[in-house]
């Protein structure tokens, strides 16, 4: 975490979605209204000065409804999100099996065995993270997930089971919506009293994430034996928009 301090947020001029990370780009996209982030920071900023959970949750309301366009728009500045999950899933399945899938990213399961794991993280993020502005975002994601679910130590390609690569998917997902969120808080992170309420903050937003990620995403991954790139690209996406909207109805 910690990406909160470099923060600078998304201006007036710029597009509800970013052309390159818009995965239904021949649907036109609403013009964004004036002001769109001022009630999302604001009651960001009251959530970090006061540590009321109601504050989080009015913001998350401003967020998915405003400053991104509701649940009809918002999920489609994702797109290059679901493509390198749906990647993601495809290699480290193939790392826990054969290896050839991986092996077609470059990416070696004997080679990779062994080696430190943050040191597979960051190949497994340049071989999968795209060449536009969500690059540094799916990275981070992606090192995120394995540390969080791996733990630290040396690769062991046996560790990828199918609950694995669930829990890794689900962390993904959870981080990719997370830094985004960070991201447009923008200078309303000054509203923290100190730094240890901005981690404090992060760890909280962080985790709300990932029980609603948990309950949009777990259930698509577990009803289905065997998955395809396309199925969990649909299925990252699905959540999103469940997400959205569950979000967008909270209490103004």
């Amino acid at each position: 975490m910690g990406t909160s301090a470099s923060s600078k947020g998304s201006g007036k001029d710029q597009p509800l979605v970013p052309p390159w990370a818009d995965d239904q780009p021949e649907a036109p996209v609403p013009l964004p209204l004036p002001k769109r982030f001022q009630a999302f920071r604001t009651s960001f900023g009251k959530y970090l000065k006061s540590g009321d959970a109601s504050e989080l949750r009015r913001s998350l309301g401003h967020f998915a409804r405003t400053s991104t366009g509701g649940s009809s728009v918002g999920p489609r500045r994702f797109g290059p999100v679901y493509t390198a999950g749906g990647s993601l899933y495809e290699v480290l399945s193939s790392l826990g099996g054969d290896g050839a899938e991986a092996a077609s990213h470059g990416l070696s399961k004997d080679e990779l065995t062994g080696q430190p794991l943050d040191v597979v993280c960051q190949l497994l993020a340049e071989a999968l993270a795209p060449d536009n502005g969500d690059s540094d975002r799916i990275r981070v994601s992606i090192d995120e997930a394995m540390l969080e679910v791996l733990g630290d130590g040396d690769f062991d390609p046996e560790r990828l089971d199918e609950e694995a690569v669930h829990r890794i998917l689900a962390e993904y997902l959870s981080q990719s919506i997370f830094q985004d969120i960070v991201e447009e808080v923008g200078g309303s992170w000054a509203s923290a009293p100190d730094e240890r309420r901005t981690a404090e903050a992060e760890g909280e937003l962080l985790e709300l994430i990932r029980v609603i990620v948990d309950q949009t995403l777990g259930p698509r991954l577990a009803s289905n034996n065997s998955l395809s790139k396309a199925a969990v690209h649909r299925f990252l996406r699905e959540a999103v928009v469940e997400i959205w909207q569950e979000w967008e109805n909270a209490d103004e």
